[in-house]
């Protein structure tokens, strides 16, 4: 356990026998899930951190890799997928940033090859995309 200025935050690790899932809803022992899920690598260094409430992924999600670097940085609201998304190489360079409302990718989009260059530049609008993708300099929205 935990203690905040909100009081107890229940950490759980994602192997423990009382976790359940049903029809998208994580339970601990049969009751919806508040709390914080974690995952380790086999040796023990964690691998990824997860905040739920009542059963549903709410806040921040953050991955790993094994050399402790960052992986993943991405944000949930009642189980959806909301906000800024990063990823990072596993030398601790910028991936790619991203950003969603309702689960869906909207607004800017931006990714890195490893040595820095572009490797996608684009616009999600109105669940269009407008903009650099990969080989093709301009590209309308698509169908």
């Amino acid at each position: 356990m935990l203690f905040s200025c909100l009081g107890e935050v229940q950490i759980v690790n994602s192997n423990d026998m009382m976790l359940t899932k049903k029809k998208g809803v994580l339970y601990y022992d049969n009751k919806p899930f508040s709390g914080i899920i974690t995952n380790s690598y086999h040796d023990g260094i964690i691998r990824s951190k997860q905040s739920y409430t009542e059963g549903r992924r709410h806040g921040d999600y953050h991955e790993w890799y094994p050399n402790g670097k960052q992986r993943y940085s991405k944000k949930y609201d009642k189980g959806i997928q909301n906000g800024e998304q990063k990823e990072w190489y596993s030398n601790g360079l910028l991936s790619r940033k991203m950003e969603f409302h309702q689960g869906r990718q909207e607004g800017s989009q931006i990714g890195w090859k490893e040595n820095g260059d572009l490797r996608f530049k684009y616009t999600y609008i109105n669940g269009k995309r407008y903009g650099f993708m990969g080989a093709s300099l301009c590209q309308g929205p698509e169908g």
